[in-house]
């Protein structure tokens, strides 16, 4: 396979850019829809015209987000309220597409914030309620409480178990579809769910019927949401090349895998597996592996790099991470790495400790941003794409060089050191996402670029590239993501 159709969330580099990289790796190509029609922040896309866009595009296989062809986007599908049948509609071009198409749909969210920035407008004031008052539901369905109670008015709560309801319909239809054979694979992900809530018991309810329709090969659920068309990329080359690459999962901490992430509500290694399952991998022993995924478990407590950033980490577990991948490297293992210790950004001590004797650049991939489920399916996905192209015969080891690169850059130098550096400058509120304007921008990015400049330069961890000057920018228009061009030094 040479190129691939691809039509993601939305418009951040994570879901853009992220599986054209990963694909880049194999020595393969996406295209994407033009801008214009995709969405971007509370902007909705063009449904109809993707639709229209897919059908035209000639592709050798198709890797679809059904929120953003159905609904315009991941966050149009939460404010809208469009009919049912007018999703269905559009679905329908999934059916002309020549190729195989590997698709995936999310589990609507509840997030436990006053915030309002991708959510309908009451969430600013009962976000946090109707968090509490999702978790109760969830609770009285199995028994575990009483009969909820909560002070969101009456009107609110109905509409949001009203969104709800039509996304956990359009879910069903998504099976039927993979029952069909009209999908070739349908990811379910989680989208920053947790142990209690509205959410996961949906989630539940569709992984039952995935195994009552015998559908366990083709529909994949697991906790995740951005990295899944990086996921269903990998999945995608490896199909095409009849290659199911084996791949180790390895952890420093004995109970690590048992570990429940933050924002998830199952634990690590079962996460993994379903991830891996997706990704076209085949999990083995790690006595049979030439590739391993290193994961670098959750620490206990409640801080995060972008709503709560501590002062630091406990060092003794990430040298423990660090030593097991030492001990890889020197094995002729071909080796990714999953920090999954904190929620949104990679653990600076073992960034630091990798850096220090060259080992971070010996790396296949590396990932540590945002949820578990994002960070393990985004290295799952490269280092599939590692060993396709290495038995096809096209691996692009500059490729692989930059997409480690610029996940260091993303994950540690902005996300776990700039980050929250820029944040407490700017007197920012962590729990809510910020909005930057137009006019202060320019000073913004910049002051970025002077912090990840200075991080980089001193970790030195891939040598001969760095970000480019004035090449920082704020997708959309605020502090929690970047994206940047990095260049030859």
């Amino acid at each position: 396979m040479n190129r691939l159709a691809l039509i993601p969330l939305d418009d951040r580099p994570v879901c853009r850019v992220l599986p054209a990289m990963v694909a880049a790796v194999a020595g393969a190509t996406v295209d994407t829809p033009p801008a214009a029609l995709l969405p971007a922040g509370r902007r909705p896309g063009d449904p109809d015209r993707l639709a229209d866009w897919l059908r035209a595009t000639p592709t050798e296989a198709a890797v679809v987000a059904l929120e953003t062809l159905g609904h315009g986007g991941l966050i149009a599908s939460r404010l809208h309220s469009e009919p049912v049948s007018a999703v269905l509609t559009r679905w329908a071009a999934l059916r002309d597409v020549a190729g195989p198409v590997h698709a995936a749909t999310v589990v609507q969210r509840t997030p436990d914030a006053d915030d309002a920035s991708e959510e309908p407008d009451y969430w600013a004031t009962y976000g946090r309620a109707l968090h509490a008052y999702s978790a109760d539901l969830h609770r009285a369905l199995d028994g575990a409480g009483t009969a909820p109670r909560t002070y969101v008015p009456a009107d609110m709560r109905q509409d949001f178990l009203r969104r709800r309801q039509r996304n956990h319909t359009l879910n069903q239809v998504a099976l039927s579809l993979a029952a069909e054979e009209a999908l070739d694979t349908l990811v379910i992900g989680a989208d920053d769910t947790a142990l209690a809530a509205v959410g996961t018991a949906e989630w539940r309810w569709l992984r039952t019927w995935t195994s009552w329709l015998e559908l366990d090969t083709r529909v994949l659920a697991h906790p995740g949401a951005d990295e899944i068309g990086s996921v269903l990329v990998a999945r995608a080359l490896a199909t095409a090349a009849g290659q199911r690459p084996n791949v180790a999962v390895a952890c420093a901490e004995p109970d690590g895998l048992d570990q429940v992430a933050r924002y998830e509500p199952v634990p690590i290694g079962t996460g993994v597996a379903s991830q891996a399952a997706a990704a076209g991998a085949a999990l083995v022993n790690l006595a049979d592996a030439e590739a391993v995924l290193v994961v670098h478990t959750p620490q206990p407590g409640d801080a995060d790099w972008a709503t709560a950033p501590p002062g630091n980490t406990a060092p003794a577990p990430a040298a423990r991470t660090a030593a097991l991948v030492r001990r890889l490297l020197a094995e002729g293992r071909t080796v990714a790495l999953a920090d999954c210790a904190l929620g949104n950004g990679a653990d600076p001590c073992l960034v630091a400790d990798l850096a220090a004797d060259g080992s971070l650049a010996r790396l296949a991939g590396f990932a540590g941003w945002n949820t578990a489920g994002n960070t393990l399916g985004s290295a799952l996905a490269t280092l599939v794409a590692y060993q396709v192209g290495r038995a096809r015969g096209t691996l692009d080891e500059a490729a692989a060089r930059r997409l480690l690169a610029h996940r260091l850059v993303d994950d540690h130098t902005y996300m776990s050191y700039a980050r929250p550096r820029l944040r407490r400058e700017r007197g920012t509120d962590p729990t809510r996402h910020d909005h930057i304007p137009d006019a202060e921008a320019p000073a913004v990015t910049a002051r970025i670029a002077d912090l990840i400049d200075a991080r980089w330069r001193e970790l030195r961890a891939v040598p001969g590239l760095r970000v480019a000057a004035g090449s920082v920018t704020l997708p959309w228009q605020r502090t929690y993501e970047i994206d940047f061009v990095l260049e030859e030094c």
